[in-house]
């Protein structure tokens, strides 16, 4: 087994950090991959992985801000991730560039899950807080 690689920003401060916020009284998981590395979204998909699937079944709200660049390999371990947090999730929300926003929208034709595609954060939050 290998020891749990931590990604950090230039100031040694921790550049990715998930974690669970309230908004408007619902406890929403903050996802912020903007600030990672292709190399470093398999590393931070499986640490997300690891807190979805700890939450009950269609119990998680998600907002994802992804404003990352992707390499066939961080393709296909966010792949891989949604996979294994779909049974966990009840609604999300993604927060980025059209092209992200386009990738929500084939998914949400699926008819897999709630999925919100926005430019704005605050709207995000309040679509996650009504569902």
């Amino acid at each position: 087994m290998q020891p749990e690689r931590t990604m950090r920003s230039g100031a040694g401060q921790a550049a990715f950090s998930p974690m669970f916020i309230q908004h408007r009284g619902e406890r929403i998981l903050r996802i912020d991959f903007s600030k990672l590395e292709a190399s470093d979204l398999a590393i931070a998909a499986d640490q997300v992985r690891r807190i979805v699937t700890a939450e009950p079944p269609r119990s998680v709200r998600t907002l994802t801000i992804l404003f990352t660049r992707l390499t066939a390999d961080s393709a296909v371990a966010l792949k891989e991730y949604a996979l294994a947090i779909e049974p966990h999730i009840r609604a999300s929300a993604l927060v980025g560039p059209s092209f992200w926003r386009a990738l929500g929208a084939v998914l949400q034709a699926r008819d897999r899950e709630e999925i919100m595609m926005s430019d704005d954060e605050a709207a995000a939050l309040d679509w996650l807080a009504s569902r």
